[in-house]
């Protein structure tokens, strides 16, 4: 028979590394966790574009209506994803494709011109 009334003590409180909501070290740790690619376009057309990287891995992306096209930090037309752009992409997958959520437009190479600023280029992952 269990007594009419039980008392039950409360688990103990571990501290965890989580923030409080106001220092914004959360969110940096998960905008690291975001997937991405570097690389030089090779092939764009309607639905997306293809990209390959330094090591030569070549990536298809599919453009959604919701992904962002930037250059310098504006937003510009889908036609400026012309084979030979350097572009670093951010991506989630959907039903097995990748589908490119921001695509930032380099202008030059970056990551081949020496004298280009450090902050120029993307770091490559």
């Amino acid at each position: 028979m269990v007594p009419r009334f039980a008392v039950f003590q409360p688990a103990a409180q571990v501290p965890t590394d989580e923030g409080t909501g106001g220092s914004g070290s959360v969110g940096e740790a998960v905008a690291q966790d975001v997937p991405d690619f570097y690389g030089a376009v090779t092939i764009s057309g309607t639905r997306g574009f293809t990209v390959r990287d330094d090591d030569g891995v070549e990536r298809p992306f599919v453009v959604a209506p919701s992904t962002r096209i930037l250059r310098d930090g504006k937003r510009v037309a889908r036609a400026q994803l012309q084979p030979g752009v350097l572009v670093h992409t951010t991506y989630g997958e959907r039903l097995g494709t990748w589908v490119a959520t921001d695509v930032e437009i380099y202008s030059g190479t970056p990551s081949r011109d020496l004298t280009a600023a450090a902050t120029a280029a993307p770091v490559k992952r």
